[in-house]
């Protein structure tokens, strides 16, 4: 079998940190299309990610338990499923404001943008690692 989860895994993160960017955008231009275009980037980016969850998931299973990799491999575990329940948590401010969204909402918005986005940048070293260094999810 292919290695799936090196192959998906790109989806989500472009999706996801494009969703802030272009969040962050609408607030600065003034514009409700970057809106819609984060919203849907936002929503691609979690199915992407509930793809890479499980093919990640079974990609881990083949690493032997005293493997050196798995130094990187519990960190990335959780910091995948964190980016998930971190984005989804954003997509439920945005679904809930529907029309305008309350100063207070944008504020934890903004800060749920900023922690999922750290997490996935970190989360991408721990999978950099895994694959670079490694030879996880590689065809040998």
């Amino acid at each position: 079998m292919p290695p799936l989860h090196v192959l998906i895994v790109h989806f989500p993160i472009a999706l996801l940190l494009t969703s802030v960017a272009l969040s962050w955008a609408s607030m600065i231009w003034k514009d409700k299309s970057f809106d819609k275009a984060s919203w849907y980037s936002l929503l691609l980016g979690l199915v992407a990610t509930l793809v890479a969850i499980p093919t990640g998931l079974a990609s881990a299973s083949g690493i032997p338990a005293d493997s050196a990799a798995m130094v990187a491999v519990n960190p990335h575990r959780i910091l995948g499923i964190s980016t998930f329940v971190v984005f989804a948590l954003q997509a439920v401010i945005v679904w809930r404001s529907k029309a305008e969204m309350s100063v207070g909402a944008r504020v934890t918005l903004i800060a749920l943008q900023v922690i999922g986005s750290l997490i996935l940048i970190v989360l991408g070293y721990f999978g950099g690692e895994l694959v670079y260094r490694y030879g996880v999810g590689l065809i040998k």
